[in-house]
């Protein structure tokens, strides 16, 4: 499975309309088209991101999909005011998940760049060690890792029923963290919380 992540500035006061022009108007066409697995909105509303995450079922559905994702960015631009501040395309490589993905949940993500010859160790160690110690932390309800081989980036989102659970662990895991990150050989590492606030994905779990 693809992931294409359209990373978007919105004025913070046309959030809520930015919100409605993708559950109202954007979703609807994506699941139109053919080898859409599903999407996902996240936003920090202080800040005025939002970051849009649309899933597809193999890396030739991503590419098909490309004039129309272009569209349908444009026309978020338009409507709302957003800009455009980075679309990354990258491989779900681990997507482990408690329970159904819902929204109105927080998102820790982690985006990094990554030493290509690194992702296959970094990967299993995702998997086979942070994944199993993260079940057992409260209100743990997921973690996706992505990557783009080419562009050596990844990304590793968990997700938790409150902001209470994500903030409990943001020190109890931090040396977990940082040696799953170097296990990648990750550097110029960035962190953000968000609010997932749509959320519909055909696939629950792939590892």
């Amino acid at each position: 499975m693809w992931v294409r992540g359209s990373r978007l500035r919105v004025p913070p006061a046309r959030i809520d309309s930015a919100i409605s022009n993708f559950t109202d108007e954007t979703v609807p066409k994506l699941k139109s088209i053919p080898g859409n697995a599903g999407a996902v909105l996240l936003v920090e509303r202080q800040q005025g991101v939002a970051l849009a995450l649309t899933y597809w079922k193999d890396r030739a559905a991503l590419d098909a999909s490309e004039t129309q994702a272009t569209g349908l960015r444009a026309g978020v631009v338009d409507t709302v005011g957003a800009t455009i501040e980075d679309v990354q395309r990258l491989e779900v490589m681990v997507m482990e998940r408690q329970g159904n993905p819902e929204p109105g949940k927080i998102v820790r993500g982690i985006q990094f760049a990554l030493d290509a010859g690194k992702v296959d160790e970094g990967v299993a160690h995702l998997r086979d060690t942070v994944t199993p110690e993260l079940r057992r932390q409260k209100g743990f309800r997921a973690v996706i890792c992505a990557v783009d081989r080419q562009q050596s980036r990844g990304v590793v989102s968990t997700v938790w029923d409150t902001r209470d659970d994500e903030a409990a662990t943001n020190t109890s895991l931090a040396q977990l963290r940082k040696d799953a990150l170097d296990r990648f050989g990750a550097s110029q590492v960035d962190v953000q919380v968000m609010e997932s606030v749509y959320v519909d994905i055909q696939v629950s779990a792939l590892t």
